[in-house]
This record gives structure tokens, C-alpha cells and sequence, in this order.
């Protein structure tokens, strides 16, 4: 039985409007003075509450990618910056799902826009995920390129992002194998200018490319001056500097401007998060780890540390492995030790909060973390009591013991240094203090080095006072080894090269 939708319906829904070709939703609607028709919406690719809605759907017999418009009294302006999009990339030559028809629902509350499907294809964004180095390295010279002919054309995506680039297979057309096609989307985010004849000017474009680039962990930053000089090497006219530490730093301020972004999202509610605000509490967690199992442990987490496994029970702070689901995560309970200590943190951002962003920011700059989960404070009004920090369990030991029994010549050696000086590098170029240096907050793994315990780290803007704080870090992260002086000699000699880089021997 099909569910017949309206733009009421569509409202309410939120982000559970989950229609699927064996139970689809129908939505009547017309183009301008034409017939009502019907519109079978079989899978939701994306939710916008109470403003849009990118689905897969059937008219007319044939596939097609329906955009529904729905925001009180923006829906037209919407719809139409849409449409004025998909022509502007058409007129510019770039490929993008071409517009079949237009027109309303019949209630008169929702705009309707239905694009060509493309058939084989997938985001770059989903294809990066499961791809291999050198194909990585394949897809970010096919969407650079195609940037390149864009600005070229007069024409600027200003939300640069992987899934706003559709990739289809190449196919076989007279015997022959075509090339792989790249798609540009999200036609509304698109700016024209066709003022200059060489198109978009270099400080936009500039900006537009390293809007890019910032998406990427700080590791992908050694692609970037390849990439950048490809981008030179296809729009000649313009004067583009050759110094990569000019873009470097172009770089890194919009990377810096995406992180804020990033936390201004994270305590509400959002495609990634869940956010709940009661008189008695407050909690934010990631929607895949919604269950029945997790409304149990809301209602009551010390609970679940009771019959977990206790890893640390101090005044401060009780450490449990815990298990939600059938799977084991890391439970952090930051506890009040008496009434003068919970009245100083009643005021004071949790610091299950803290440790929510600081994770994120780690994430966000491609430094390893337990991937964090959920963060909850026990509240009295406004003012907050015990606060809850739930993580991934992370298996591996320790730096500090897992280097005492390694030789200090040893590759485990050279790969722990290197792995700290990458880490320091970051810290430097991204004005992050840790807080608590000791080596038992850190995981080497052959993947990655793994940081722990971040309730103490904290961003300094201000660079004398990020040196001294900085400083303090890698003399406590020094101290680990002081009763070793050939292995504090090593660890010594990272340091040093980690002032050099601090004093600005080396550009991003």
C-alpha cells in the first residue's frame, strides 16, 4: 500500500521519512498548467527537516532524482535558484543531471524539481571511502581538473565536497570504452561570473580550490602542491603564484574556518547527531548507535558501568568497558567529588563536552582518536552534575610500555618518532595543546598513533601563549623518559626539530 504525501506530511516527517520501492510514497503534483500526475518517491538520499528532500523516484515510467522544496515561504526562491543553476552548468558545457520538468504539489506547498538519473554512478565521496591509494589520488586529479574548467567558465561551487561530484563508469558505446564521467551537483550552491574573460578571478578561485582541499585530514596535505600546480598548469593565463606556502596557508585558513563550522553543529541536532534537552539532562550521540538498548542506558549509564569492566576508578573520574548492543565501548564518567567541587562545574562547560569537541577536532584534522559516540551531562536547570563520555574501545597498549620493551634502535622506535613528529606538526601548524603529555594517553599502532584522554586539550589562538602551552607539553612529554637517558636523548632530538617547525622553518 502506497503512502500519499503533502507538504504537511513532508514537514512533520523529519529525517524519518523513509519511503522504499516496496512501500514508496506518492506525491500528486502538476507542471504549470498541466495535469495532476503522480510522483513515486522509492528512496531517500537525503533530508533537510522542514526544507528539503533529494530523492530517487518513478514518473512517468522511468527513473528520475526528485528535489522537493518545502520551507514556508522560501520554497520558489529555492526551487528556482535550482533550476537557474542546472542551466548556468549546462550553458557552461560542464555535465550535470539535466532537468526533465517542474512544478507543484497540489496542495500548493512544495516545489518540485526532477533531474535525469544517472544510471552506474556513484559520489565521489562514496567511492574515496572505499578506494585504494592510487585510485584516491586518480579521483582528486579528476575533480581538480574539473574545478579548473569550471572557473574557467565563469562558473564557482561554493560547497566544495566530494558528494557534490557525481562519478559515472565509462561505458561501452560502439566497441568502444568510453572515459569515466564526472557529474557536477548541487546546481544551488553554484555562483556565475562572466564578467572577466578568463573566467573566475584568482582570488575566488584560489579560495574555491583550497575550500577543497580542507575537507581532507592534514596527512592528504602532501598531494596538495601537486594538485595545486596541476591546477596551474590548466588555466595558464591566470597569474597564480608559484610559492606552495602561499597556498599552503590559504589552506589552513579554511580549514580553520570549517572546523569552526563543525563546532558550531556538534551540541544539535543534525544529520550525523541526535540532540535530546531535558530539565534533567542534556545528550548529543550519533544516529547509528540509536537502539532500545540505548534508550536503557540514557535512562540510567552507571548502570552499565556496574556491570561492566572498571578500567580506572578515581575521585575524579570512573573508566568503564561497557557493552551497548552486543559491542564493547569506553564509558568515562566525570564525577563530582563534593559539594564545593560540583558547585565550581556547575558553571563550567562538562567536561564530557570538552572531550565531545576536542575528538571531533582531532577527527576533523585527520589525527587518530576513539571515534566518539555520545556525550551527556546530568543537569539541574541549567546548571550540570555528572557528565558521561562514550567512545569506541580502541585494543593495543600504551607508547610507554610498549616502547620499554622494544631496543631504542629498533623500527618500533622509528616508527613511534615519526608518528609523534607528524602529531606535533599538526599541534604546531593548528595551535593544539594536549594537556597531559604522558605516554600512557597514547596508542601506537601501525596504522596510527592514537590519542587519548582529551579533557585537557584545548585550541590557543594567541601564538606566544600556544608556545609556552605547547612547550609544557613536550616537556612533560619528555619527562615519560627522564629516567632513560639514551631514550630521552631521541625523544630530545624529535623536540628540537619540533621547535625548528614552531618557529617557522617550514611552511603547511
Amino acid at each position: 500500500m502506497m503512502t500519499t504525501l503533502d507538504t504537511r506530511t513532508l514537514m512533520a516527517s523529519g529525517r524519518m521519512f523513509l519511503p522504499t520501492e516496496t512501500d514508496p510514497a506518492v506525491l500528486l503534483w502538476q507542471q504549470t498548467e498541466g495535469e495532476v500526475q503522480p510522483l513515486e518517491l522509492l528512496k531517500v538520499f537525503r533530508v533537510l527537516p522542514e526544507k528539503r528532500v533529494v530523492a530517487l523516484a518513478r514518473w512517468q515510467g522511468k527513473l528520475v532524482l526528485a528535489k522537493l522544496f518545502f520551507a514556508r515561504m522560501r520554497w520558489q526562491q529555492h526551487l528556482q535558484r535550482e533550476i537557474d543553476g542546472v542551466e548556468a552548468i549546462a550553458a557552461a558545457r560542464i555535465a550535470t543531471p539535466a532537468v526533465l520538468a517542474s512544478g507543484v504539489s497540489v496542495d500548493g506547498g512544495t516545489g518540485i524539481l526532477l533531474l535525469h538519473y544517472v544510471q552506474d554512478s556513484e559520489t565521489v565521496g562514496r567511492r574515496w571511502e572505499r578506494a585504494a591509494v592510487v585510485e584516491r589520488e586518480h579521483l582528486l586529479r579528476k575533480v581538480v581538473m574539473l574545478i579548473a574548467e569550471c572557473h574557467g567558465r565563469g562558473l564557482l561551487q561554493k560547497d566544495l565536497h566530494l558528494d557534490n561530484f557525481l562519478l559515472q563508469e565509462g561505458l561501452l558505446q560502439g566497441g568502444l570504452l568510453q572515459d569515466d564521467t564526472l557529474f557536477l551537483l548541487d546546481a544551488a550552491a553554484v555562483s556565475v561570473h562572466t564578467g572577466a574573460p578568463d573566467g573566475v578571478d584568482s582570488v575566488r578561485s584560489l579560495q574555491n580550490l583550497a575550500l577543497l582541499f580542507a575537507q581532507f585530514p592534514v596527512h592528504n596535505d602532501t598531494q596538495v602542491p601537486a594538485l595545486y600546480e596541476l591546477y596551474r598548469s590548466l588555466r595558464p593565463q591566470m597569474e597564480f603564484s608559484s610559492d606552495p606556502c602561499m597556498f599552503s596557508a590559504l589552506l589552513q585558513q579554511n580549514r580553520l574556518a570549517r572546523l569552526r563550522v563543525l563546532l558550531d553543529k556538534l551540541y544539535r541536532e543534525t544529520s550525523a547527531h541526535i540532540c535530546e534537552q531535558r530539565r534533567d539532562r542534556f545528550v548529543v550521540y550519533r544516529r547509528t548507535l540509536q537502539s532500545a538498548q540505548l534508550r536503557e542506558f540514557l535512562d540510567g549509564p552507571d548502570a552499565f558501568i556496574a556491570r561492566g569492566r572498571l578500567l580506572k576508578n578515581g575521585h575524579t573520574s570512573t573508566v568503564a568497558l561497557v557493552q551497548i548492543d552486543g559491542r564493547d565501548y569506553v564509558l568515562k564518567r566525570y564525577n563530582i567529588k563534593n559539594f564545593w567541587h560540583g558547585l565550581r562545574r556547575a558553571v563550567l562547560p562538562s567536561r564530557a563536552g570538552v572531550s565531545w569537541r576536542n575528538a571531533h577536532i582531532l577527527e576533523m584534522l585527520g589525527v587518530a582518536t576513539p571515534q566518539p559516540l555520545l556525550m551527556m551531562e546530568r543537569r539541574i536547570g541549567p546548571l550540570c552534575r555528572e557528565a558521561y563520555f562514550l567512545s569506541e574501545f580502541v585494543t593495543g597498549e600504551d607508547v610507554l610500555r610498549y616502547l620499554a620493551k622494544e631496543p631504542i634502535n629498533s623500527a618500533a622506535w622509528e616508527r613511534v618518532l615519526a608518528q609523534f613528529s607528524q602529531l606535533f606538526q599538526v599541534m604546531c601548524d593548528y595551535h593544539v595543546v594536549h594537556g597531559d603529555m604522558k605516554a600512557t594517553n597514547f596508542i601506537s599502532t601501525a596504522e596510527a598513533l592514537i590519542v587519548l584522554d582529551l579533557d585537557a586539550m584545548r585550541k590557543v589562538p594567541d601564538k606566544e601563549r600556544f608556545k609556552n602551552a605547547f612547550g609544557k607539553d613536550l616537556q612533560r612529554f619528555i619527562a615519560n623518559w627522564q629516567d632513560k637517558p639514551e631514550c630521552a636523548a631521541r625523544v630530545l632530538a624529535l623536540v628540537e626539530q619540533t621547535d625548528n617547525h614552531l618557529k617557522g622553518t617550514s611552511c603547511l
